[in-house]
């Protein structure tokens, strides 16, 4: 599964608990302050997760990780793509990997909250057919746009 300038996309094949720690590096690298809590706490609830992988090597440089949240939504939660390898793709190419394996799977919907502040993210997800569905609040009070987007289409 190549991708473009020897990135290598997959799906990841073991278990989300497997998946925590090198998460948890990515993680760090991609988000400011970025909390291992959040990560830690709400993976093992997770129904049905997809993790796609964007590797260079062995190293992972981004991921788009999302689960089940109804018979036909899949719930795009996070996603990344590590500070030195933006604006080659990467995140385009997990995005669309993680759509198309979806509506193989069933899904009819998939839906992602972004924050307002995050406008690359927003028109990332316009770009592929997202529509804004709502606002709201994160617990912190911080603006929270919600996009969602019929597979298929």
């Amino acid at each position: 599964m190549s991708g473009q300038s020897g990135v290598v996309y997959e799906l990841w094949a073991g278990g989300a608990a497997a998946a925590a720690e090198p998460l948890l590096a990515l993680a760090r690298a991609v988000f400011a302050d970025f909390d291992d809590a959040y990560l830690l706490g709400r993976l093992p609830l997770a129904i049905d997760p997809m993790l796609w992988l964007a590797r260079e090597g062995e190293a992972w440089v981004g991921f788009k990780l999302g689960y089940r949240r109804g018979p036909d939504l899949l719930y795009s939660w996070l996603g990344g793509v590590h500070p030195r390898m933006r604006g080659r793709g990467v995140a385009s190419e997990l995005m669309v990997r993680q759509h198309d394996q979806a509506a193989k799977l069933g899904y009819r919907w998939v839906e992602t909250r972004t924050r307002a502040a995050n406008n690359a993210m927003i028109v990332l997800n316009l770009r592929h057919g997202f529509q804004v569905a709502g606002f709201e609040s994160d617990p912190g009070g911080a603006p929270v746009v919600i996009q969602r987007k019929r597979l298929g289409d």
